[in-house]
């Protein structure tokens, strides 16, 4: 799917960069370091 908005690169692409931003936020925090890692988010209704 096509992002609408100014950035021209693939899903994957912004999906990996992401990842990667997430991973170095954990890392900094003293977790593991990899850019594999799955970040969610709950919400309470």
């Amino acid at each position: 799917m096509v992002f609408q908005g100014s950035d021209s690169r693939e899903f994957w692409q912004r999906a990996e960069d992401r990842n990667r931003e997430t991973a170095e936020v954990y890392h900094l925090l003293g977790l593991a370091h990899y850019a594999a890692m799955e970040a969610f988010v709950r919400w309470h209704f």
